[in-house]
């Protein structure tokens, strides 16, 4: 089935539109330039942006995979918590046995093997007759595979397909263990360029020769994101029902020869066999299926798995454009905060990790990613294991030390004691450990300000009266006032782009209000940043289109000149924009990517009160001494749309579609546009701050805010002069689009009686 990458509709696998929505099963818009590109491309044929979905494909030369002595998990059976507690008998073997798929080797197993294969004959009959598989009478009765097969189930005959899963009926019926990879013998050419013989994973690089028990990992592209694998399919309806499994019968052994009727059938609630109860993990998936199920937030996201004749494939996510933690470690700008964090994720990993004998996973510099646009969190590209050889805690400690070592970074003083009292034994286990990462956090944590002293009021007598329980006293709040309100903005095309589709305005009016003692204004202000798209020169039409409307709309509005606007009025505004822009689309008889459109975010401020709204992925950041850099719009587009309904950011963002806007001024009329209007009050020195995408993308902001944002807090600093600052080294930072800030400088303080 193929998942709509709109309204997540199942459609049979030959459509090219979502039989629900309408939207292209074979066509997606480029994030970067808006242009349409084919679902299977690598890259933007326009603006050459990375477009493509890419796993990493893991790889192992195994002949125990195939037969009875690996494990193999029905999915039918599993239950997340026997691999945690360890409580099931099995659960130990099954994390061993996982390991030893990794690296070790299985000579004896080999052999069987091929004394099994040399027992098999195929018979081919007429085509219209179906092919049977024989076995000679050398091998013992008790011991005949295919005779134990045929008592599964003796209304089906076993044909060659058993020793070729990857038939034409193996792909039909989307086997897990049975994969197209059998038959690449009979196609050189899909064997050079595709991982399998179905030509969904395409090779981005050669895959080198392999030995036996040789683990090999390669980037892949996905030529078809959308359809779903059964794998998948299952782990998103059962992913906290993982368990190893609870036998190992001769069937369950035999099970990966066998074709999907006779699979582990299995019955629903109407005594109906489901196929995706059906399917066996392969035993390389293990470990990662149950450790994503504990930590999706550490744990590469599973894709595929499969079996081919002597070799089991897994896919995973690809982490390798995040960068390194070692790199990270190195940061200057780095918190004590963070650094501390990043051991508590590492201990919990530990734990997690040691049931599978995977601890080496966290001991190696180039496995440890780190998401920025996840709370920071480690990500593990993959496992790696050493069955039989122990990991200890002072294996963990020790890579620490050499963290701070291989960055050249001074170790803090709790760090230098966390050494020492491990040195001394006082550190031992891991209790210990996490007892003392959650004293030290105590401590990093910044201190509450201390309580105010008792209030003094002075009476007639001049003597100084304590008044007593004050909490039960009323806390009166003077109100606050604006003292200046200025602003700066500019747009730059990019290193990168011959173009600028990006286009802002600003309206202000201010009055001064002046006292014998102090000195006020009254201002109001409307500040827009739109972001086009549609190529050529569409995308600056649109844009400017775009700012135009909204500040004619205000300038003979006239609920603005008393106060701001309603969320009714904002959103007119904004929807008399896209009719415009989309009137315009409909009169040149423009359609798909040529058709023009805009993001939009804009702010108005009235003395200390906001409004905001937007449209698409352009954002409005507040920035304070207080609060720090706060994000306030969210981005219109697939990836946040599907965290808003619960899906974890790592799942929402590994879409290929992820960054597909969901809305936008000018493609579609008024029914498919819905702006998001908020409003809040200004209690403190602020900067709003808005950007198109090439400013915020790769958390330019969020890495520099305090060195080129905050400094501009204080009225003394050149607006203009910081703007021109923060667009100049985004421009190096990123470069690859137009970039566009307004920075909005709002002073206020306490109203004097």
């Amino acid at each position: 089935m193929l998942i709509c990458p709109e309204c997540e509709f199942e459609n049979p696998n030959q459509n090219k539109f979502c039989e629900k929505c309408g939207t292209s099963l074979t066509h997606k818009n480029c994030h970067q330039c808006g242009i349409q590109v084919d679902l299977s491309a690598q890259k933007c044929h326009n603006c050459g942006a990375d477009i493509a979905q890419v796993w990493k494909a893991i790889i192992i030369t195994q002949t125990e995979a195939l037969l009875p002595n690996s494990p193999e998990i029905n999915l039918q059976e599993m239950g997340q918590e026997e691999v945690i507690s360890g409580a099931s008998p099995l659960a130990k073997d099954s994390a061993e046995s996982a390991a030893d798929m990794i690296i070790e080797e299985a000579e004896e197993i080999l052999e069987f093997s091929e004394l099994l294969e040399a027992k098999i004959e195929v018979d081919l009959q007429s085509a219209a007759e179906v092919e049977e598989v024989e076995l000679e009478d050398t091998l013992p009765e008790t011991d005949d595979p295919c005779q134990k097969l045929e008592e599964l189930d003796n209304s089906e005959s076993i044909t060659a397909d058993i020793l070729s899963p990857m038939s034409e009926a193996a792909n039909t019926e989307n086997k897990l263990s049975s994969n197209p990879n059998d038959d690449l013998e009979n196609s050189s050419t899909a064997s050079e360029q595709y991982l399998d013989s179905q030509q969904r994973y395409q090779l981005l690089e050669t895959i080198p020769p392999k030995n036996q028990s040789e683990i090999v990992v390669v980037q892949v592209l996905d030529c078809n994101p959308l359809e779903q694998t059964p794998l998948k399919a299952w782990l998103r309806n059962n992913s906290g029902n993982f368990r190893p499994p609870t036998s190992s019968s001769q069937e369950n052994e035999l099970s990966g020869y066998q074709n999907q009727e006779s699979q582990f059938p299995t019955s629903n609630q109407q005594g109906e066999t489901t196929e995706i109860e059906a399917l066996i993990i392969p035993t390389i998936a293990e470990p990662y299926v149950a450790l994503y199920s504990q930590l999706p937030q550490h744990f590469p996201t599973v894709q595929d798995s499969w079996r081919s004749q002597n070799e089991e494939i897994l896919l995973v996510a690809d982490y390798s454009s995040l960068p390194l933690l070692v790199d990270l470690w190195a940061s200057e700008h780095l918190s004590q905060l963070q650094i501390l964090s990043w051991l508590q994720q590492m201990t919990e990993l530990w734990v997690t990790l040691a049931p599978w004998h995977c601890c080496q996973s966290i001991l190696k510099y180039e496995n440890l990613r780190v998401s920025q646009t996840d709370n920071n969190n480690i990500k593990l590209q993959r496992l790696y294991s050493k069955p039989g050889e122990t990991q200890n805690l002072q294996d963990l400690i020790k890579f620490w030390q050499s963290l701070f070592e291989q960055s050249q970074r001074t170790q803090f003083g709790w760090i230098t004691a966390l050494m020492q009292d491990w040195r001394d034994g006082q550190i031992q286990t891991i209790e210990q450990l996490r007892s003392y990462l959650m004293t030290t956090k105590d401590n990093l944590q910044p201190q509450p300000p201390p309580t105010s002293a008792p209030t003094v009021l002075q009476t007639d007598d001049t003597s100084p009266q304590i008044v007593e329980n004050i909490e039960t006293q009323d806390t009166e709040l003077l109100p606050i006032q604006l003292v200046n309100l200025e602003s700066a903005g500019k747009s730059d095309v990019g290193s990168q782009r011959d173009h600028n589709e990006d286009s802002f305005g600003i309206q202000t009016q201010i009055e001064n209000q002046e006292t014998p003692t102090e000195k006020i204004i009254q201002a109001k202000g409307l500040y827009v940043l739109c972001d086009g798209m549609g190529g050529h020169a569409s995308g600056e039409i649109a844009s400017q289109v775009a700012v135009d409307t909204i500040k004619q709309y205000f300038k003979v509005e006239s609920s603005w000149s008393v106060g701001l606007p309603s969320e009714e009025i904002i959103r007119e505004a904004i929807i008399q924009a896209n009719q415009v822009i989309y009137e315009i689309n409909q009169q040149e008889v423009r359609s798909g990517s040529s058709r023009m459109g805009t993001t939009l975010v804009m702010a108005m401020v009235y003395d200390t009160k906001v409004a905001v709204a937007h449209v698409g992925d352009s954002r409005l950041y507040r920035l304070s001494r207080q609060g720090g850099l706060e994000q306030v719009t969210l981005d219109h587009e697939v990836g946040q749309r599907e965290i808003n309904r619960g899906v974890e950011p790592e799942i929402a963002y590994g879409r290929p579609d992820a960054y597909q806007l969901t809305q936008a001024l000018g493609p579609r009329d008024e029914n498919f546009v819905r702006p998001d209007v908020q409003f809040f009050d200004l209690d403190e020195d602020s900067l709003l701050i808005l950007a198109s995408d090439g400013l915020t993308d790769n958390e330019f902001l969020q890495n520099s805010w305090k060195n080129l944002l905050e400094p501009l807090l204080d009225k003394q600093a050149n607006l203009e002069f910081g703007v021109n600052q923060l667009i100049n080294l985004a421009n190096q930072y990123n470069g690859h689009d137009n970039i566009t800030a307004i920075v909005i400088r709002a002073l206020v303080k306490p109203q004097q009686d």
